[in-house]
């Protein structure tokens, strides 16, 4: 999968699971928030880590983003690994 794509599908995953709290349904544009978290993540090339990699590096740019309280327990980065690499 090339990069573009990897890209719009962790992006749909990340606010489908909206770790944070920031998606709200009725607004279209909040669909964009998390939009900085994923261009951190992409700084790198995300199809050279393994699963714990890539959960953890996600894992570690929301905590950096947001601090580790808001960002909360790291099974919802779990998840979103788990769901981007399913539909991969």
């Amino acid at each position: 999968m090339d990069t573009k794509t990897s890209y719009f599908l962790l992006k749909e995953i990340i606010n489908e699971v909206d770790p944070i709290g920031l998606v709200d349904s009725d607004t279209p544009e909040s669909l964009n928030e998390y939009e900085p978290e994923l261009r951190e993540i992409f700084k790198e090339d995300i199809s050279l880590l393994n699963n714990s990699q890539l959960k953890e590096r996600i894992y570690q740019i929301f905590i950096k983003f947001f601090n580790e309280e808001l960002a909360g327990s790291k099974d919802k980065y779990d998840l979103i690994v788990d769901k981007f690499l399913a539909r991969k």
